[in-house]
């Protein structure tokens, strides 16, 4: 009999455990850091309604320096569900380009044909009619249809169709490029957000074999004789088991390995951690989704907060690969928290359009403050680095520009930005600099095919497992959050034979 301990109940750790409870020769130990709610019926509002975000309650509290001097929140789930119980319920196929690149640096069990099977093993979509979608997997798949679309969304539609996009339903079609606009596809059943703490855990959890144990924070690995043993918690207790998977994202997963020893030495030594493994390329090679709003006022009422949903409609294009950027219209900001940006509009309730860059050229990086398991890390996010970046960025702003200009005069209030600014590269550089932000998708901490063998065992250290967003070795141009649930089930059928 193997005992498994998996490490963090996130959109990755509770379908491992999901899928390795599921024989009975193995024990599994699921540990997560926040609050377990077991049932549907127990989930607080702001994680049961997809039409929002989760609250801070259920977050890390993190904050991520977005270009140097700019300090941002970065939202992460502390909860059993992680990021994904928290987030917009954004439930995208990876493009077969970004499996052909993961083949292109040498992972050659991740190209296409390998992972779209796991995709449609994982998803029952409830109306997509495309033969390549699954139809009993645990993670159901929904959209908006346009007769649901509130009315700020719907003139985001219209004017990007008059912008030449074309209209699409299906968003996780593999052969749909842009300029293409629709709904995003969504794992939930009507307002509420399916989680895999939801599609997977739940069925597992009157299981014998499994055990959960929430509010559990992990320190470090147990390691002996190169080999991982167990883990070393926050309390001091200590539990051992046969194999170790580490699902606690893209910074719990990163920093339980430096706690442990492992990472680049020299950072590891200057905070008073002895190493044991030189792993230069952890923590340095922080992927994620740049995002810059340009802010609109909708009529009076008609973008509710807590009644209309944030997200239903995303659009696709190119600036320089296929479909390497997003429009992305949220519905309402609640600005009560801005006065300064809600005296300017005018109003509490804003709609941003967010144009964001899927495939920067650039990255950031991730560093311990100290071994303090309880200390937040050092984020930083770079977008500013790379003048290719901004270059796309600036691109993106303009076509973005030119769909606020085909909607209706009453959405056309602009913080901060006109005609003259979008017409100057400079000026658009600086408005770039002022507002970005982030999708907050932290990926690439733990990268495949460096620190992790492309079946996501760690390098030079026996017995554990890397397995969540960290081990992407490229940016993907999607929302990440399926192909974190598609990874987990892949792998959960090769740890079943450890």
């Amino acid at each position: 009999m193997t005992h498994f301990l998996v490490v963090g109940a996130g959109s990755a750790g509770a379908v491992l455990a999901s899928r390795l409870s599921e024989l009975q020769a193995h024990t599994v130990t699921l540990l997560e850091a926040g609050p377990d709610h077991a049932t549907v019926q127990e989930l607080p509002e702001d994680l049961r309604d997809s039409r929002g975000l989760g609250g801070a309650v259920h977050q890390w509290g993190y904050q991520a320096e977005a270009l140097l001097g700019r300090v941002i929140p970065y939202p992460r789930g502390r909860v059993v569900g992680g990021t994904g119980a928290i987030n917009a319920a954004a439930a995208q196929w990876g493009r077969p380009e970004d499996f052909a690149a993961w083949q292109a640096i040498g992972l050659s069990e991740w190209g296409w044909a390998d992972v779209e099977p796991w995709y449609r093993h994982l998803e029952r979509d409830l109306d997509a009619t495309a033969s390549h979608h699954g139809r009993n997997g645990p993670i159901p798949i929904s959209r908006y249809r346009l007769d649901e679309l509130i009315p700020i969304q719907r003139a985001f539609h219209d004017a990007c169709v008059r912008n030449g996009f074309r209209d699409i339903h299906d968003h996780n079609d593999p052969a749909s490029r842009g300029p293409c606009v629709g709904p995003w596809p969504m794992n939930r059943i009507g307002t509420t957000r399916t989680t895999s703490a939801l599609a997977h855990l739940q069925a597992a959890r009157g299981r014998s074999n499994l055990s959960i144990r929430s509010n559990t924070i992990v320190d470090r690995l147990l390691i002996e004789a190169q080999r991982t043993i167990g883990v070393r918690l926050a309390s001091g207790e200590e539990i051992r088991a046969d194999y170790t998977v580490l699902a606690a994202g893209s910074f719990g997963s990163a920093a339980i390995l430096m706690r442990s020893g492992v990472g680049p030495a020299g950072d590891l030594k200057a905070l008073g951690i002895e190493p044991i493994l030189d792993h230069p390329d952890l923590g340095t090679h922080l992927l994620d989704h740049a995002a810059v709003p340009i802010y609109l006022v909708p009529h009076a009422g008609e973008a509710v907060i807590g009644r209309d949903p944030r997200f239903q409609l995303m659009a696709r294009f190119t600036a320089e690969e296929p479909d390497d950027m997003q429009l992305v219209p949220t519905s309402w900001l609640d600005l009560r928290a801005t006065p300064a940006l809600a005296e300017m509009a005018e109003a509490e309730v804003v709609t941003a359009l967010r144009v964001a860059l899927l495939l920067p050229k650039g990255h950031g990086s991730m560093r311990l403050t100290g071994a303090d398991p309880l200390a937040p890390p050092a984020i930083h996010l770079d977008f500013a680095a790379e003048p290719e970046d901004l270059r796309r960025l600036c691109k993106g702003l303009r076509l973005g520009w030119q769909v606020v200009k085909a909607m209706p005069s009453a959405y056309q209030w602009i913080a901060c930005l006109n005609d003259e600014i979008v017409a100057s590269d400079e000026a658009l550089t600086d408005y770039i600099r002022a507002h970005i932000g982030t999708y907050c998708h932290a990926l690439g901490t733990v990268p495949m095919g460096s620190v992790v063998d492309q079946r996501c065992k760690l390098r030079g250290l026996g017995g554990v497992s890397v397995v969540d967003a960290s081990i992407f070795p490229a940016v993907p141009r999607v929302v990440g959050h399926l192909t974190i649930m598609m990874i987990a089930e892949r792998v959960a059928a090769w740890l079943a034979d450890v």
